[in-house]
């Protein structure tokens, strides 16, 4: 079973920031927690500015590549999320050296891992749970990539009782 590509743990960490089932957000308190994830992910170190509009492009970021994952699992990703992702990607250009102390520059792993990711075609590989009470990003690790749910003892099975129980009332 392939492991997840070291370039793509930063993008799994970084879509991860938001849990659907627990409703949380671990940057819902603004640039200050932001920062604080920031330091606690290895990618910034103490003392990066950032502020309200850095917070916006995180978000802005993290919805894009989240609509991505689920595209990957088939749900086709809303036009204006796709518009905005790619208008937000735009403030990335690609360079061979690192950007540098700013807030863009600590975001530079995770779009040059989601760059990496669509030019292996590894990034496939990387999906949203179509639970929608769920909607965790997990690597599909099975040998022919095609796993569906996030755990298949929690998610699947409650799809899977779902569509019975829809089955025996008609």
């Amino acid at each position: 079973m392939p492991e997840l590509p070291e370039r793509l743990e930063p993008v799994l960490a970084f879509v991860n920031s938001m849990d659907v089932e627990l409703s949380t957000d671990e940057w819902s308190d603004g640039p200050a927690a932001l920062a604080a994830w920031l330091v606690r992910s290895g990618l910034a170190g103490h003392g990066v500015p950032i502020g309200a509009d850095d917070l916006a492009v995180a978000v802005e970021l993290r919805t894009g590549l989240r609509a991505m994952t689920l595209a990957n699992n088939g749900v086709p990703a809303p036009a204006e999320v796709v518009a905005a992702f790619t208008r937000t990607l735009e403030r990335f250009p690609l360079t061979a050296t690192p950007a540098g102390l700013s807030a863009d520059g600590v975001f530079g792993p995770v779009v040059a891992g989601y760059a990496h990711g669509i030019a292996t075609g590894e990034f496939a590989r990387l999906r949203q749970c179509p639970a929608g009470d769920c909607s965790w990003v997990f690597w599909d690790s099975s040998p022919k990539g095609a796993r569906k749910w996030c755990t298949m003892g929690v998610c699947g099975n409650r799809a899977k009782a779902r569509a019975y129980a829809a089955r025996q009332r008609t």
